[in-house]
């Protein structure tokens, strides 16, 4: 079976063709008016006019099969199976992203979770033949995505995650360099690194005692915050009603982002920080820096891949046009003048 490698294009490529050969139909018919036009109604005329058009006749159809031809080549046509190995390389890059339930607030659009989960969808959509895994972490943290290569299997599981993931609420950012630290030293990795999307909020310390542990094995950590100071937290099942969690006391809880934080943490292990609570430019160096990093080998496996026969469609098309160009369509038309003479 026929199986094109360019056919996400073929609605262009159909279209473009499409337009050559109407473009061609009316400059055809506009000669052939032209040419009558010009030339007397006598016998001899007529003669010669009809050795001229069924010439241009023969040229009009090989420019007809020679466009065709032309958008098969474009589609890259191949058929027939053959086997190829193929290597799996690239970066491997972790995610750890905050779920704790002050990334509910909504002081960003919209709301912090979601606004981060678009950040790592971003992140995830860039690379190429790289691997991604996800670490979710409040006040507890575990690997939710081991790292892989099938960005469909990793984007399945950020779409489930939700503050209800997690069984322990609060955050707990030391708990979660500490499960990063597992994934590191299980895995030898030539690239490491690790970016953290949250808050910065962060109630139980640790964070620089895991933090010189990065540094010894080399390990760059990014930080993205999101999220702006003094912000209500919306409570479960609120949707828009307007209700907010408080503490024991009955007060208002405000989520506030840590910046001073997020930056020493990120500085202390080499890497640095960035803001998406507005939008994602920043993300563009983190995206540069996992394009540069070293690869890492993944073993090699071997895979069916259709016969590219795009090379017979050129040569027919060479042909094509060779012959178009070798018929001349003024021949019949001077040498009848010369007789004529």
């Amino acid at each position: 079976m026929i199986a094109f490698s360019n056919h996400n294009y073929i609605v262009y490529i159909f279209i473009a063709g499409s337009a050559v050969i109407a473009f061609h139909i009316f400059y055809s018919i506009w000669r052939r008016i032209a040419v009558k036009s010009a030339l007397s109604d006598s016998g001899e005329a007529k003669r010669i006019v009809a050795g001229l058009y069924s010439r241009i006749l023969i040229k009009e159809i090989l420019i007809f099969l020679a466009v065709i031809v032309s958008c098969f080549v474009l589609l890259g046509p191949g058929w027939g199976e053959k086997m190829r190995e193929t290597t799996n390389e690239g970066t491997d890059v972790l995610v750890a992203l905050d779920v704790s339930r002050s990334m509910l607030a909504k002081d960003a659009d919209p709301s912090r979770l979601e606004k981060a989960k678009s950040a790592v969808r971003l992140i995830a959509g860039s690379l190429n033949g790289d691997r991604i895994g996800l670490i979710i972490f409040a006040g507890d943290a575990f690997l939710q995505c081991p790292l892989t290569t099938d960005t469909g299997a990793f984007l399945m599981f950020l779409d489930s995650v939700s503050p209800d993931s997690m069984n322990v609420q609060g955050t707990d950012m030391g708990k979660m360099l500490a499960e990063a630290g597992k994934v590191y030293k299980k895995k030898r990795l030539t690239s490491r690194m690790l970016i953290v999307i949250t808050d910065g909020e962060d109630h139980e310390g640790g964070v620089d005692a895991e933090a010189e542990k990065f540094k010894e094995m080399g390990v760059s950590v990014y930080t993205a915050g999101i999220g702006r100071n003094g912000d209500l937290i919306p409570a479960e099942g609120s949707g828009d009603t307007g209700s907010f969690y408080r503490d024991s006391s009955g007060s208002l809880v405000k989520t506030s982002k840590n910046e001073d934080l997020l930056k020493q943490l990120a500085d202390k292990t080499g890497g640095f920080y960035i803001d998406i609570t507005d939008n994602f430019s920043g993300l563009g160096r983190i995206l540069n820096l996992i394009e540069g990093k070293e690869n890492t080998y993944y073993g090699s496996r071997m895979v069916k891949e259709k016969i590219d026969r795009t090379y017979i469609f050129l040569l027919v098309l060479i042909i094509i046009l060779a012959l178009e160009m070798f018929i001349q369509e003024r021949k019949n038309t001077i040498t009848k003048e010369r007789k004529i003479v």
